[in-house]
């Protein structure tokens, strides 16, 4: 995550901890960290996202302990005597530290994924003795997940088996390994994954040219740059490569250019539109094989009724 502090609502930072890799810090803007982490364990906002037991997407709840919110209405009730001059002080339970979160499937309840999280930084009970002045010469505290079932990868493959008819199966391999080094926070090695991945649709469609008019070379294709190749075969592409030519480009940034924390903000992106690119290729492939059944069916019906 960037290092620049964001504020965002406990269902917006509980949905970008589920997707945070293993071992990124996730900064913790405001005041009272302890405070968000509080609230974060006892969130009950649901969200959409892909279900690896199930295969398809699905919406998931967090699922809070009863004690848990036994806490909170303790520490609540402490508050309010200590406010009306009842006790010597509220209870104040330190929430962050080292901590579960558990979410359920909401087509399978008995499917559930499990994240560990941590927290860096200055302990709660440290920012407590801290007056504000100090508090700022502070490190900030991050949230950094140290554990999850099922993988991150599990979760971001989603529909992978959506993608078979577009994809070969070294396509597929090179996919997975791209998705496997982003989850684990090798952001320039899954833009090297990534790019692998656009060159080989690129050169299949180059093979499939030169068969369909009989080369045995091309040495225009050779000599050019990416772009201009994409510009060659832009007939033979999918739409969204055809399109979309600069994509390459910021592939190779990523591989030779960016830092890590660069290619993180852009991974994602590439994936989507890797992901783009095997959709247009399986909508080819389907509308390819419904031409040439129906076609079929068509020359039937024509000799069935033949005069």
């Amino acid at each position: 995550m960037s290092s620049e502090a964001q504020s965002i609502s406990t269902h917006q930072l509980l949905v970008a901890l589920v997707e945070l890799p293993l071992y990124q810090p996730h900064e913790l803007a405001g005041a009272d960290p302890n405070d968000q982490v509080k609230r974060l364990r006892l969130h009950k906002g649901k969200f959409d996202a892909y279900c690896p037991k199930c295969g398809k997407s699905t919406t998931w709840s967090p699922i809070v302990s009863n004690e848990l919110e036994a806490r909170a209405k303790q520490e609540q009730a402490s508050a309010a005597l200590s406010s009306h001059g009842n006790s010597a002080g509220p209870i104040r339970h330190f929430w962050a530290g080292d901590f579960g979160l558990r979410i359920s499937c909401g087509r399978v309840n008995v499917h559930v994924a499990d994240f560990h999280f941590t927290t860096t930084g200055p302990s709660p009970r440290d920012r407590l003795e801290f007056s504000k002045g100090a508090l700022a010469q502070l490190d900030p505290t991050c949230l950094v997940k140290i554990g999850q079932w099922p993988s991150l990868t599990d979760f971001q493959l989603g529909n992978l088996s959506n993608f078979d008819e577009g994809m070969s199966r070294q396509q597929r391999k090179e996919f997975v390994r791209g998705t496997n080094c982003a989850a684990h926070g090798f952001f320039v090695a899954s833009c090297v994954y990534f790019r692998r991945v656009f060159e080989s649709v690129l050169l299949e469609a180059r093979a499939e040219y030169m068969s369909r008019h009989n080369l045995e070379q091309w040495p225009e294709f050779d000599r050019a740059r990416t772009d201009e190749r994409i510009a060659l075969l832009r007939e033979h592409l999918p739409k969204f490569m055809s399109e979309h030519p600069h994509l390459y480009s910021v592939l190779s940034l990523g591989v030779h250019e960016l830092t890590e924390d660069q290619c993180q903000r852009e991974v994602p992106m590439l994936r989507s539109a890797i992901e783009l690119i095997m959709q247009d290729r399986v909508t080819e492939v389907r509308q390819r094989r419904q031409r040439e059944q129906v076609s079929k069916l068509l020359a039937q019906a024509i000799d069935r009724h033949k005069t």
